[in-house]
């Protein structure tokens, strides 16, 4: 049996890991995309990129981002962020440090190198070489990711850790789709959503014609050979979630929960409602897998502090529990 801190450490560390993957592919894609564009268009498409990421409440505080280096500075290095990609892989380490003693050494290693070879960089600087930055981290992330698949034990702490990456990844691609829908450019890029989910060769060898907008929307919801599809990810949160239920009650009702949104994707009801009304049906769905993260938050937690769970979206809590 798992310890409580142990779990919570463990879960934590899939969803940063997920998460720092994430933002080093998002802000690739939008460095590249921004460049050239009137500033108005380009403070349309960072706007756009930081409610995918869930970060409107954080940008509130910072102030419109009017420049390619804000923008860079705020998802890169703000440290006030918690949403940066220097959070997350601060976060990541953090959690792993927390369970030296359940983990391979090579996970460590890997977590903590990335940790150690990440640029700690102030708010107004921005890399020369950005790119080869969001590129390294991005493999180290891959890397972590394969130790933790192949080199750890398949036990309960494995199971956490997955059902962390799957939540974190849910979440990121129905964000994705809600950002797309609620555009006020009417811009609907269907390139732009496979690119920032990896999902651009795997659509095209499969369906072999130009990226549509509703049909990328539903390969992104429904395809079950894809690993960042949604029911994809329900799926394996779904199998992890059932040999942990017997822990606490709140996660099986997770378990529950994640069942009936597999459902409601599986059956075309999360489909019908987006074609009637994309925005509202998409947040709704996003609210619910905030529900389940939250469920998993409370199985995990040690009794005192049950009664303080910490329901989060996208800003999670104190590193490490």
């Amino acid at each position: 049996m798992i310890l409580a801190r142990h779990a919570d450490a463990l879960f934590w560390a899939g969803r940063y890991l997920e998460r720092a993957e994430t933002i080093s592919r998002c802000l690739s894609y939008a460095v590249n995309s921004i460049t050239g564009l009137r500033a108005d268009e380009a403070r349309a498409e960072s706007e756009l990129l930081v409610k995918t990421l869930g970060l409107q409440e954080e940008l509130q505080a910072l102030g419109p981002l009017d420049s390619r280096p804000q923008l860079v500075a705020f998802l890169l290095s703000d440290r006030e962020n918690p949403g940066s990609l220097l959070s997350a892989i601060v976060a990541v380490r953090e959690n792993l440090r927390s369970v030296r003693d359940r983990i391979p050494i090579e996970l460590w290693e890997e977590a903590n190198s990335l940790y150690l070879r990440f640029p700690f960089l102030g708010h107004e600087n921005t890399p020369n070489d950005l790119h080869e930055v969001l590129l390294m981290v991005r493999r180290a992330c891959l890397a972590i990711s394969g130790v933790m698949n192949e080199g750890t034990r398949q036990d309960e702490g494995h199971a956490f850790v997955v059902v962390g990456r799957m939540l974190e990844r849910s979440i990121f691609t129905v964000g994705l789709l809600e950002a797309s829908f609620s555009d006020p450019r009417g811009a609907v890029d269907a390139g732009r959503m496979l690119r920032l989910t990896s999902s651009l060769q795997a659509y095209h060898r499969q369906r072999g014609d130009s990226a549509d907008f509703l049909s990328v929307v539903h390969y992104l919801l429904h395809a079950d050979d894809l690993p960042r599809s949604v029911v994809s990810c329900l799926v394996r949160t779904e199998n992890c979630l059932i040999g942990l239920a017997a822990r606490a009650q709140a996660l099986d009702l997770a378990r529950r929960k994640t069942a009936l949104l597999r459902a409601h994707v599986e059956f075309g009801e999360l489909s019908a409602a987006v074609a009637e009304a994309p925005v509202a049906a998409l947040s709704g769905f996003a609210s619910e897998l905030a529900d389940v993260a939250s469920d998993v938050q409370i199985g995990v937690a040690a009794p005192a502090t049950v009664t303080a769970p910490r329901l989060q979206f996208l800003r999670p809590g104190p590193f490490g529990g």
